[in-house]
Parts: structure tokens; C-alpha cells; sequence
């Protein structure tokens, strides 16, 4: 169909591909993660709950799921075939996110390794009185939901800049989601269900999308992600520290770009070889072991992440920052080395 309709991506200079691909593969994701999820749910095993409110069939937390992850996708999608200004993309994302704040998926409360937990539900605001019912927005909680999930968006679309990396890094964070939502101490089996059915969906594209890629995701791929991988943690216990710790590469990567193209005075949807996947083929690296070498680093924080108590996760958390500044300054250094060996032959 993307050869058909010509929905393709063009090569650019700071792409690796060079010839023009389709780019509706995130449709082809975001389908059939929506469409296995209504089945499972509503025939397969209608007893999964997310402990939710239950509205036709489903509970809210559930429509809040399919909802935004088909908002987001669609919309996305008209971003890949007309350039959607980054106001109207960031005014989707923030919609999206209120759609699942108003399903009831939010962050209530912060895990404190030094005390008691943090409750994040201390001040509301009256929103409006529809038949009698008020409606609230909780300050502190809706506002860091939101940030978060356009936050995580807006990371897997930026790390969707060579082929394989976005995708083949959603499936491992569901993965390691999937085994901690089956765990004793979190015993979530309706998310072990969303997770595993994200990671079948990512793991199907990523067949081909591996390098050399024959389709790409597009916005419409990389923003479902995020999406997903911004609400999963959230209905899993708010595992926050676990999603960073799976997907810290690319978060930490993301605002090292942001905070470098500040410094240079650049727009920050500027598009620039800076990123950590641009760094690791700048030093020499092929496609395939870019990464390999970041799915493998993402693994091994996923298995901590299993592993680890909250102030261990912490910890890893600190680990994972200074790691990923001294990989930076090392690939800088064997790019340089590499440019002046070259112009020495």
C-alpha cells in the first residue's frame, strides 16, 4: 500500500537508507496491537480487569488504552504524509495524554526510598458539574502524567533514526513490563496481557524494519510506542523507575540533544546528527551493531530494573546517566581518531 499510494520516505542527508521506503508500518502496528487487544479482552479472557470502572464490556482504563493509542496513530499518520507544524503535532500529544488522564490511568503517587511514599493527589481543581458529577483535575498528578506521557512520545520519535532501534527497544521495555506485571509483588495480569500483546506487535514490525529495512514506522509508529510505553508503566503500579531504567538510553540521549541544541541556540525539533544512534555510526559502528549494542544495554537495565529495589533503582538510575555521558565522549573520541586517520590516507 505505501508503494502504491507513494506514502514514502525520501532519503535525507542524516538518514541511512538510500532509496525511498514505505512508511506506514506504525499503522500496521498500532492495527494490530488495537485489534488482538479487543479480542483477547472481549472473548478470549473477558475477566482481565485494570480494576477500573467497567463501561460496555471494557473498564476505562482500557478504553483510555485503545482510545489514545488509535488517536495518536491516525493522527500521526497525517503528520507522515503532510508535515504537520510541531504546535499542531504537541497539541495532538497533550489531547491524546488528556484522554487517558480523564480514563482515570495517572500518576498518583511517588515511590520515596528514604520515607513514606508521596501522594500526589493533595491539590484539585474543579474542572466543571456535568448531571450533578464535578469533575477535578489533580494538580500535581495530572500535570506530571501528562508531561510524562508527551514526554515518552516524543523520545521514541526520537530515537526512530535507524532501523530497528525504536521498535526492537519498545519490545524489550514491554518485555521486561510483562515480567514484572507477573510478578508476586505487582500481580497485574490484565497489563502482563497489554504488555506481551505491545511486544508482539513491535517484535512482528521489527522482522522488517531489522536492518536492512524494508518499511518504516513512521511518526504513526514511534509516537504509538511512546504512548504505550508511556501508559504501561503507569497502570503496572507506576513503575516509573522501571521504564526509566529500560528506556534510559534513549530519555538521557533525548535531553542531551535538547540540551545541546539549546546551547547552539537551535529550535529543539531542529533534526541534527547529535543523537546517541548518530554517534555510534559517526564512530564506525554498522547499523547492526549500533543497535545491537543498544538493545543489549537496554536489556541488561531491564534485568536490573527486575531485580532491584527502589533505592537500587535509583542508583542504576545515576549509573545509567554517567554511563551513557562516558559512551558519548568515548564514541566522540574514536570518531576523531577515525577523521584523522582518514584524511592521513
Amino acid at each position: 500500500m505505501g508503494k502504491k499510494f507513494k506514502i514514502l520516505a525520501l532519503p535525507r542527508e542524516r538518514d541511512v537508507h538510500k532509496e525511498p521506503l514505505p512508511r506506514i508500518g506504525g499503522l500496521a502496528m498500532a492495527a494490530s496491537f488495537v485489534l488482538v487487544a479487543f479480542l483477547v479482552f472481549r472473548f478470549i479472557n473477558p475477566d482481565l480487569s485494570f480494576g477500573a470502572t467497567r463501561l460496555s464490556d471494557f473498564d476505562t482504563h482500557f478504553w483510555g488504552i485503545i482510545l489514545g493509542a488509535s488517536l495518536i496513530s491516525l493522527t500521526m499518520f497525517l503528520d507522515d504524509l503532510r508535515n504537520l507544524r510541531p504546535t499542531v503535532k504537541l497539541i495532538i500529544q497533550i489531547l491524546v495524554a488528556l484522554v487517558v488522564i480523564a480514563s482515570g490511568i495517572g500518576i498518583d503517587k511517588i515511590a520515596n526510598p528514604f520515607g513514606p511514599e508521596i501522594n500526589l493527589n493533595s491539590v484539585y481543581i474543579q474542572v466543571a458539574t456535568i448531571s450533578g458529577i464535578t469533575y477535578h483535575f489533580s494538580l500535581f498528578s495530572d500535570l506530571l502524567t501528562l508531561i510524562w506521557i508527551v514526554g515518552m512520545m516524543n523520545v521514541l520519535n526520537f530515537i526512530d533514526g535507524v532501523d530497528g532501534l525504536a521498535s526492537g527497544q519498545s519490545a524489550i521495555a514491554a518485555l521486561t513490563i510483562f515480567l514484572l506485571s507477573l510478578s508476586a509483588s505487582v500481580n497485574q495480569p490484565a497489563t502482563a496481557m497489554i504488555s506481551i500483546i505491545l511486544a508482539g506487535a513491535a517484535l512482528g514490525f521489527l522482522v522488517w524494519n531489522f536492518p536492512p529495512a524494508k518499511i518504516f514506522m513512521g511518526d504513526s509508529g514511534s509516537m504509538f510506542l511512546g504512548f504505550m510505553l508511556g501508559v504501561l508503566p503507569l497502570i503496572s503500579g507506576g513503575k516509573m523507575a522501571t521504564a526509566f531504567l529500560v528506556l534510559g538510553f534513549p530519555i538521557v540521549d533525548g535531553l542531551v540533544v535538547a540540551i545541546g541544541r539549546l546551547i547552539r541556540r537551535q529550535n529543539l525539533t531542529t533534526p541534527d546528527k547529535t543523537h546517541l544512534h548518530h554517534r555510534f555510526l559517526a564512530a564506525g559502528f554498522s547499523p547492526r551493531q549500533a543497535i545491537l549494542s543498544m538493545y543489549l544495554i537496554a536489556a541488561a537495565f531491564g534485568w536490573v530494573a527486575l531485580r532491584s529495589t527502589t533505592m537500587n533503582k535509583m542508583i542504576a538510575a545515576c549509573i545509567l546517566v554517567v554511563l551513557l555521558l562516558v559512551l558519548i565522549w568515548v564514541l566522540k573520541i574514536v570518531k576523531d581518531r577515525k577523521a584523522v586517520a582518514d584524511v592521513s590516507r
